[in-house]
């Protein structure tokens, strides 16, 4: 692949991980301020996520977001290619 072919694949990664645990926190009733509380990440930063405009997810930030909705992070990589 090509350099400009990864990034586009990257931000299509990064997009679904996004979505996806958009849709599993309003599944689990979770509003974004108790997401942040629990996490311990930033309500701006979930709702920068959430909007499709992420400057920096790390893996450190998907994992305390998985961790806060108890929920196992192979699901969150399951359908990524």
């Amino acid at each position: 692949m090509k350099s400009k072919e990864i990034q586009e694949h990257n931000k299509n990664r990064i997009e679904a991980i996004t979505h996806f645990l958009k849709w599993y926190r309003i599944n689990n009733q979770f509003s974004q301020q108790e997401l942040s509380e629990y996490s311990g990440v930033h309500r701006n930063t979930i709702v920068q996520y959430e909007s499709n405009c992420p400057k920096n997810l790390t893996l450190v930030t998907i994992f305390k977001i998985a961790d806060a909705l108890e929920l196992d992070i192979n699901q969150i990589f399951m359908d990524i290619e």
